[in-house]
């Protein structure tokens, strides 16, 4: 949808994932993140540890609209089919705060990135599932149309951001957890 936006230059620019790249855009990373799974306290495996992959196996689960083989969150579906979850996800959201919600709720596991769970895990908000391991990398772009005539505040914040994207090492652009 951002990307969509932006192509029909209706937003000046988006942040967003991105699953294919359209040629008429341009691209520019702005940070990588990494995913685990999390259940919530009512879920049975929550607080348990020494838990490996195959214990989520026929769980249900929560997760987010792009979370499909042939979309930006393929290294989590992929992760999900290796796991064996519940082929049947219970909900789904395009929004980071509600797949948070159906996960604290109890609804299912459900993936999440690992900085943005940090807080809720140690508020025993959510407990980290496997894998603990080489969690799945997914990077956030910065889209714009070169086509897209913008303002001078448009310029200006655009500039900016694409400024701080090229003086900030990736290293310092990725959240490990």
């Amino acid at each position: 949808e951002v990307a969509k936006q932006v192509r029909e230059r209706r937003a000046s620019f988006g942040i967003c994932l991105v699953s294919q790249r359209d040629p008429a855009l341009d691209y520019a990373m702005v940070y990588r993140e990494f995913f685990g799974f999390f259940c919530g306290p009512q879920h049975r495996l929550f607080g348990k540890t020494g838990l490996t992959l195959a214990d989520l196996r026929g769980e249900p689960s929560v997760s987010f609209q792009t979370d499909h083989i042939s979309d930006a969150l393929r290294p989590v579906a992929l992760l999900r089919s290796e796991a064996k979850l519940n082929a049947d996800v219970v909900g789904v959201s395009s929004s980071l705060e509600e797949v948070r919600r159906m996960i604290v709720a109890g609804l299912g596991i459900g993936p999440l990135p690992l900085h943005v769970a940090r807080r809720d895990v140690a508020d025993g908000m959510l407990w980290r599932l496997p894998p603990y391991d080489a969690p799945p990398a997914i990077d956030i772009f910065l889209l714009t149309n070169p086509d897209k005539a913008m303002n001078r505040a448009e310029k200006a914040l655009l500039s900016g951001i694409q400024a701080l994207i090229a003086e900030t090492p990736l290293q310092d652009r990725t959240y490990s957890d």
